[in-house]
């Protein structure tokens, strides 16, 4: 005699991440194939020192923060970001910036987990 187990496996949930990425290759899409420097402005170079400056001191933000029990995605994005922009070196920019995007998927994460 066969056994006809009929049991469904439950539905896979979708991961909140893939949802967040399909998010963002829709609003990518949108911005098309234009193609323009990291860092722009009349002086690229004063600006990288500029958003060196700005790393530093929301890195030290994002530091005194944590001590103090009191960490907020706004200082880790600002310190990662103004460094990609800030850097020399096009693979150390490259990496700076997939990490602020893995950054803001994780805060959007948790919008949608507190999401009323």
């Amino acid at each position: 005699m066969t056994d006809t187990n009929t049991d469904k496996r439950p539905a896979r949930r979708p991961v909140p991440t893939s949802a967040i990425l399909s998010d963002v290759r829709s609003a990518r899409k949108e911005l098309g194939e234009e193609t323009r420097p990291l860092g722009g402005g009349l002086r690229p170079e004063r600006a990288r020192l500029y958003y060196t400056r700005e790393a530093e001191r929301w890195a030290n933000i994002a530091s005194a923060r944590a001590l103090a029990d009191h960490p907020g995605w706004d200082a880790e994005l600002l310190a990662e970001l103004n460094a990609a922009i800030g850097s020399n070196d096009v693979n150390t920019a490259r990496a700076g910036l997939v990490q602020v995007a893995a950054l803001a998927v994780a805060a959007v994460e948790q919008l949608d987990r507190e999401a009323p």
